[in-house]
């Protein structure tokens, strides 16, 4: 569904399944790259000396391996497993799982539609790449309207477009927790802090939360819910500071404190 280069970049992190292995080392089918010819070399199985390479490489097993020599006339390239770190890996993976929702979400739009043109269409817009591609779609899945995101879709396609972004991507949650002391003397101040609460938490916007519970007067936390670490901290300091402001009205005070 989605296409690409027919030979991967030097340096690019590629995914493979193990095809023959050799004394020398091992022969590669890469997912993305069928016509090439990957050879990971004993030397560059791992950090450490390998006596027998089929220890760590096994017929059928899949990897994520870096390109780190490409001969573009030949369609061959040599493959590397212990220059990948963690790091590497582990966003290579993030990456596929993305690449992996697209292809998905494609697949039912252009069968419920019956056209694969709007595929050719979504994947124009996003220049080709399904990662930029997902990030669209996480827009959506976070409440932007389609018309937005891709100004021209019909309603019909925009529709279901819509459906099976929802359904396939979960809005990302970031969840921020913080102590607050209320104290209000004053003879409303029960009420006061009441009124803060409720105003605190009406502040909470579309698929946003925001919920402040007593651990014992003048105790309270504060427990915030957004679609990313930056917004969490910013409704954070938006509920701090409307709790401030509606104290301050009753003498009160409130202090900060992480739990």
């Amino acid at each position: 569904m989605i296409k690409g280069k027919e030979i991967p970049e030097l340096g690019e992190l590629v995914v493979g399944r193990i095809a023959t292995v050799k004394n020398y080392g091992a022969y590669v089918e890469l997912d993305d790259y069928p016509k090439v010819e990957a050879l990971i070399h004993v030397s560059e199985v791992s950090l450490k000396w390998v006596r027998n390479i089929r220890d760590y490489l096994k017929e059928g097993q899949k990897n994520i391996f870096k390109v780190i020599r490409v001969d573009p006339d030949s369609m061959q390239v040599d493959i590397s497993l212990r220059r990948v770190s963690k790091r590497e890996r582990e966003e290579k993976l993030l990456e596929l799982k993305k690449k992996q929702k697209v292809s998905a979400i494609l697949k039912k739009v252009s069968e419920k539609l019956n056209d694969q043109s709007i595929v050719n269409s979504l994947l124009e817009h996003a220049e080709g790449s399904p990662v930029k591609l997902y990030s669209f779609f996480e827009e959506i899945a976070e409440g932007r309207p389609v018309k937005e995101v891709f100004p021209f879709l019909d309603e019909s396609t925009s529709s279901v477009l819509e459906g099976e972004v929802v359904d396939e991507i979960k809005p990302k949650e970031s969840i921020v927790k913080e102590e607050l002391v209320m104290r209000c003397e004053d003879k409303y101040g029960a009420e006061a802090i009441r009124r803060a609460v409720r105003m605190s938490e009406e502040m909470a916007g579309q698929g946003e939360f925001v919920e402040i519970k007593t651990k014992g007067a003048p105790y309270y936390i504060v427990s915030v819910k957004a679609s990313s670490l930056d917004r969490a901290s910013q409704l954070m300091e938006a509920v701090y500071q409307k709790c401030r402001e509606v104290l301050s009205e009753y003498g009160g005070l409130v202090e900060r404190k992480k739990p």
